[in-house]
């Protein structure tokens, strides 16, 4: 279709929904990648072939002050004629993502229409660990079953990285098709915009946090302990004087990628980290104790792709400079050259790259921990054109 093509105001081809950026803003509502896909699926959409007249899509990004975003949010849900939510974590975990789906349901269910039919196109975006999101999951899976890089790492990959442009194009291509097939075969009628709040049906969260874990000498489990446990005082280690636990500022970094925080004092388990990003924060101070050096090696031992070691130690002291820095330069060297810690010796070094490493944890995790299908008989991946039965009612 050529782009001269008249637009039809007014009337949208699909509502885009989506988890904004932990701190969006008018300039940066939905980040990059999220506003190239909106982009990418248009064109997808006006190369499919017919003559139709030319419709757009809805995402909030798309509307500018004086427009009020809220108010065109709930025309454009009320007007779509295909909703496209773009499954991740995130997504699937919030009540408020979670509320735009199921007002659309609702108003596919006053108009007739299949709950989970072909006016909801779910686009796996991010890929859950979580067996509590594996239905969702399948769904959004079902499009493109066949295509291999989306079912292992979701549109999100797909968009961003230029190995996976032939597979991008080709998912695109089957999106923009069934919008186009959908929204010009068997439209939707326009419902009254929603008013009020909208309840969803309750949704057991992924579960799986971000594990916050400490080595330090005050720490270590002692004989005389049962199991060699302790009370949890990870969350009060202080290693810089005056300054709040550094383990706040690992849940404030965790919290604003709405993953919940779990702070332990290290105890020597191999399966620590298997089923959750998280740092292990060691103190240097423990290899001058008796059984620091072992510890150490312990935790190593507990080490995934997705764990990042931050070694932490407060240089600030008089006269106390070059033996932290021994110290720092000693249990460094007890790690594996792959681990690559980040060496920490001030507050100011940590508040800056203690942000940037939960995120990176956070996506190594998803990009290569346990992933789709989850542990457990084969699901049955239902094709779009599959409906449940009736009695069936709302799913999520």
């Amino acid at each position: 279709m050529s782009h001269d093509s008249p637009v039809l105001t007014g009337a949208r081809y699909f509502f885009l929904s989506y988890v904004p950026p932990p701190t969006p803003n008018d300039r940066t509502l939905g980040d990059h990648w999220v506003r190239r896909f909106f982009h990418d699926l248009h064109l997808a959409i006006d190369g499919q072939p017919g003559a139709r007249l030319r419709r757009r899509g809805f995402a909030d990004f798309t509307v500018r002050p004086p427009q009020d975003r809220a108010e065109q949010r709930r025309l454009a849900l009320a007007e779509a004629e295909v909703f496209v939510p773009l499954y991740s974590p995130d997504y699937l975990n919030r009540d408020d993502s979670r509320r735009e789906r199921e007002w659309f349901r609702q108003r596919l269910l006053r108009a007739g229409r299949p709950v989970d039919g072909d006016n909801i196109l779910p686009v796996l975006w991010t890929p859950s660990p979580a067996a509590v999101h594996a239905l969702d999951q399948s769904r959004a899976l079902a499009l493109a079953t066949d295509v291999d890089a989306y079912v292992a790492h979701g549109m999100s990959a797909l968009c961003r990285l230029q190995k996976y442009q032939g597979a991008y194009k080709e998912v695109l291509g089957r999106l923009a098709r069934h919008i186009v097939e959908t929204a010009e075969g068997t439209p939707l009628q326009p419902a009254e915009p929603p008013s009020g709040r909208t309840d969803v049906p309750s949704s057991p969260s992924s579960e799986v946090p971000f594990l916050s874990v400490v080595l330090a000498p005050d720490l270590l489990p002692h004989p005389g302990r049962r199991n060699g446990r302790l009370p949890a005082h990870a969350e009060h280690w202080r290693p810089f004087h005056d300054r709040r636990p550094v383990v706040d500022d690992v849940t404030d970094a965790a919290q604003q990628l709405r993953m919940p925080i779990d702070v332990r004092s290290f105890v020597p388990d191999i399966d620590l980290f298997r089923g959750c990003p998280g740092v292990l924060i060691i103190d240097p101070w423990v290899v001058e104790t008796e059984d620091g050096t072992a510890a150490v090696r312990a935790a190593v031992d507990c080490l995934h792709g997705w764990v990042g070691v931050v070694v932490v130690i407060d240089e600030s002291a008089p006269g106390h400079r070059a033996h932290a820095r021994g110290l720092l330069d000693r249990t460094v060297a007890l790690l594996p050259a792959t681990v690559r810690p980040l060496a920490v010796t001030t507050y100011d070094e940590w508040q800056v790259g203690i942000r940037g490493l939960v995120g990176r944890m956070r996506r190594r995790y998803l990009d290569a921990g346990p992933a789709y299908p989850p542990p457990g008989p084969p699901i049955t991946r239902p094709r779009l054109w599959e409906h449940p039965p009736a009695h069936e009612g709302v799913d999520t």
